[in-house]
Formats: structure tokens, sequence, C-alpha cells
């Protein structure tokens, strides 16, 4: 709801998975909706909106991936999956050997790929595919799985959680605790979390390969000189470090994401300077060329990266995180993160302050908010979140 506005939560007033944004929102004017607007063709296929993508104002056309979030095959996780009940879902992981077509991410890229097909070529068009992976549960057919041997020997686990962090920074793996086999609570073993890792990587690589049939597609169509490509993940991941997995905190590993742009007549490289998703909608308004965005963003345009992608077009990245009964402020420069934790009773209560300094390493090991020689840098860090979230 936040990149797709161009705004941040704060500003959505939208918190949670459920709330559709023109509840919140009715008048706003989405990224898809203003390439509509000024004459594009726009259509969606899989997981957009996250509150389903029904929004007929974004889109010409739009269709929502399976019902299920992905389709099971083996007959032991058919039988005990119930996709709307959190309590009956299946494994977290299969490996079925099936076509790409018959696991989620083959469906939605079977169907993007028939919309190309059909587009009006007198149209320019706006398309967005939302694969689900490398979403649990890591499905994906089994010639994926087969590209790995042991995942877990190029991946090491961070599992000591920060020094002097508060117990509400960390999650309780949750979102993975709701699939059959997995531990209701306690460690996860590390023998299955291999075993997800696998699947993780299996993902990764499947997803990649629908990625390049839409490519493979823009090639056949005569149009890849013509198309601007984003690719880019709604959020990082943890496989058992700090004790946790998936989602959910502050931490650098959920916090991160993916983002590669490629604009056919731009040279391509790799840049250094912090960007945050809601700099999505003006980059890709200012890339078009069509218009001037409208005037409700908060996020800047980061195309100018590709002429000079040595500057620094920002000094921070911001992440908002609630938590039942605290929520989570989060203000990322190139050396530090500070997260201000408020009660979501009293607003202006501040209940504890978190601070990493990656400079001394890049996994946050240890809370430094309250140590004398980074009071400066809290004071500063502080200004910047009131500028920019108001709080």
């Amino acid at each position: 709801m936040s990149f797709l506005s161009g705004l941040r939560p704060s500003e959505t007033g939208i918190n949670n998975n459920d709330t559709p944004l023109r509840d919140k929102l009715p008048d706003i004017i989405t990224l898809p909706q203003f390439f509509k607007d000024h004459g594009y063709q726009t259509e969606a296929y899989g997981k957009i909106f996250h509150q389903g993508i029904g929004d007929s104002l974004s889109w010409d056309f739009y269709q929502d991936g399976p019902k299920q979030r992905s389709t099971y095959h083996f007959e032991e996780n058919t039988r005990i999956n119930d996709p709307y009940d959190g309590s009956r879902r299946g494994r977290p992981y299969e490996y079925a050997d099936v076509p790409d077509s018959l696991y989620t991410d083959g469906i939605i890229a079977n169907r993007a790929l028939r919309a190309m097909d059909q587009f009006k070529r007198d149209r320019p068009f706006f398309l967005a595919v939302g694969f689900l992976k490398p979403h649990l549960p890591f499905n994906a057919p089994k010639k994926y799985w087969d590209l790995y041997d042991d995942p877990s020997e190029s991946y090491h686990r961070t599992s000591e959680k920060p020094h002097g962090s508060p117990g509400y920074a960390f999650n309780n793996s949750g979102e993975l605790r709701k699939y059959h086999a997995v531990p209701k609570k306690g460690p996860i073993p590390n023998v299955k979390g291999d075993t997800l890792l696998h699947g993780y990587f299996a993902c990764v690589s499947y997803m990649d390969a629908q990625v390049g049939k839409l490519l493979a597609k823009l090639d056949e169509l005569g149009v890849t000189e013509n198309t601007i490509v984003v690719l880019f993940g709604d959020h990082g991941y943890k496989f058992g470090d700090f004790d946790n997995w998936c989602k959910d905190t502050h931490f650098d590993f959920d916090t991160r994401v993916p983002l590669i742009i490629h604009h056919p007549d731009k040279t391509g490289g790799h840049t250094q300077s912090i960007a945050e998703l809601i700099d999505l909608y003006p980059t890709l308004v200012e890339a078009a060329g069509v218009a001037e965005p409208p005037d409700h963003l908060s996020g800047i345009s980061q195309m100018s990266l590709f002429d000079h992608p040595e500057q620094s077009l920002k000094t921070a990245a911001f992440s908002q995180r609630p938590r039942k009964k605290v929520y989570g402020y989060s203000v990322r420069t190139k050396d530090l993160r500070m997260v201000k934790w408020v009660s979501r009773s009293m607003q202006d209560s501040v209940v504890s302050l978190e601070l990493y300094d990656y400079s001394k390493h890049p996994v946050e090991q240890e809370n430094v908010a309250y140590k004398d020689e980074y009071s400066d840098d809290i004071d500063h860090l502080m200004t910047l979140m009131r500028k920019e979230i108001s709080r």
C-alpha cells in the first residue's frame, strides 16, 4: 500500500495486511492509476496490492494468483492443507517433479505472458507481475531443488541475538509456525532449518526462471529496447538468524530488499546511494517521461543515478513496524540504524531505543543507543525521523 501510493505507512494510516487502500485514501492516485490516466494499458497478475489487487481505478484488468498461496501436489500436503485456516497448513516446503506451470508462480507467469501477446501495439503498457516466491511455503518443481546440494554450506546463520536489544525487536517466527511439522514454540531444529533454506534457494531459482520468461517475451515481441523493467522485493528474510525466522523486524535482514532498474536508454551500473520503495513511483514517472508526477509523493526519483551513480540522493531510509503494545520507527543511514519504540497507547512515550553501528560489524551485534559516545548520532537521527515521519 505504501509503494503503490507513494506514501509512508504513517501517511496512509495502514499498518496491517487487511486494510484496502481506498478505505483510508479513496481519492489517492496510485502508481498504476497514474499510468492508466495517461493512456497506458494497465494489467496486474499475482500479488500486487496485498489486500487483493482488484482496484478498478488502477487496472484495466487484474487477476489475482490462485486462491491457495501455493499449490501443493504431494498427497500428504493436499490432505492437510487449508489455505483459509492458519492452523491447518501443509508442510512449509515441497518439490514435486512437475512442470513450472503446476506451481503458483508458473501459473502467474503464463497469465502475464498471454497478456503480453494480447496488448495493443498502438498503446504503451504498464504490466505488474506479483510473484509469490520465495514466500512460504517453499514449494517449487524438483528440478530447482536439484540445483543445490547443501545451501547451508554457503549461508552461515548469525544465531546470537544482538546484545542489549529489547525482546519486542524480534519476532517469534510465527509465520513459519503455522505450517505442519514445525514446532509451535521453541527453537526450529537446524536439520529442518537447512531443508527450509534449501527450499528458499530453490524458490529463488524458480522465480528467476519465470522472470526470464517475461524478459524473453519482450525480445520476442520486439519491445525490449522500448521497455523499462523493475525487479524488486517487498521485504528481506531471516533463516534462523537471531534465533528468528521470516520477516517482521527492523533488522537489516528484513528491511533490505533487491532493487534492479533497467532503462533501455541508460547505461547500467551499481550505486551505493540509499533508496526506498516509495521512490519507485516518482522514478517510474520520470523514467517514462509521460507527465509531471502527482504532488502527494513522499519519495524522490532515482533516475539521476544512471548518469551519476557515485552521488547520494538520500542520507537515510525509514521503516515502520507495529507490535501489540509498541510501535517501532526505524531510520537507516550508511553506517547506523536507530529504532525508536513508542507506546501504542501513549504515542509520545518513547519506550526504548536501539542503535546499531554497521561500521563496526555488518550484522547487528550490540545495541549501543545508551553509550555516551553515540549521543550526537542519536540526536541527528531523531531529527531525521521527525522530519520524515513526524515521530
